[in-house]
């Protein structure tokens, strides 16, 4: 990080849990809007919306009545969006980020925070992997997440280095981590900053259906790996 840096990157403390959470709810429901423009441009999505108003105005010769059921299946279908980001957020909010000092400090973890002035700005965590490969030392990325207002700084890529860091002090060979195929700024980020793409998967049939895939990425660490400030 660049002295002159607007910011700067400190390990959490006990008096940033609030504003940790808010960060990590914020960025989750600010995704809303690519989720839904994501089903939106499904080919079963838009050949659903197609047939239904071809069918409502044969049947009963009315485009008003089949204009109104299809904006009332897209309320829908954003209601269900928006539901399943705050669904995510309150799993996650009673999960690892209930006690973040437990889940990360005191397992061999770590979460760091990005602090402008005197207010926390960014966060992001680290976990070991409990079955990596064989013969590999695998930490996890977790929770990295910027305000709104401070986007562009470079204090994502800063985050990101302060875990690869971390994980090469700490004798780790990769650091690996899942995101959404819809964060598309996490996703150049990542590439950007040399991660590869090693898996993809779904976490239901529904998301299958949806084409809504989660993306694996590995950063491998070489021996003499030094983070570019």
């Amino acid at each position: 990080m660049s002295p002159m840096a607007p910011y700067h990157i400190r390990q959490y403390q006990e008096r940033d849990h609030k504003r940790a959470l808010e960060l990590f709810s914020k960025g989750i429901i600010e995704h809303a809007p690519a989720n839904f423009r994501h089903v939106l441009t499904l080919p079963q999505t838009l050949l659903t919306l197609l047939g239904m108003l071809v069918t409502i105005v044969l049947v009963y010769g009315s485009w008003l009545l089949a204009t109104l059921c299809c904006l009332f299946v897209l309320l829908c279908l954003w209601l269900f969006v928006w539901h399943s980001c705050k669904k995510f957020v309150s799993t996650c909010l009673q999960a690892d980020l209930a006690d973040i000092t437990k889940s990360y400090l005191n397992a061999r973890g770590s979460f760091w925070v990005a602090e402008s002035g005197d207010q926390v700005v960014g966060i992001v965590g680290s976990l070991p992997v409990k079955d990596p490969p064989l013969g590999r030392k695998q930490l996890k990325l977790f929770r990295l997440s910027v305000s709104s207002q401070h986007r562009g700084q470079g204090i994502a890529k800063a985050l990101v280095r302060t875990v690869l860091q971390f994980a090469r002090d700490q004798g780790y060979s990769d650091v690996v981590l899942e995101t959404s195929i819809v964060h598309y700024s996490a996703l150049a980020l990542y590439q950007a900053m040399g991660f590869r793409k090693t898996d993809e998967f779904f976490i239901s049939t529904f998301t299958r259906l949806m084409s809504f895939s989660i993306l694996c990425f590995t950063y491998s660490l070489p021996f003499d790996w030094e983070p570019q400030m």
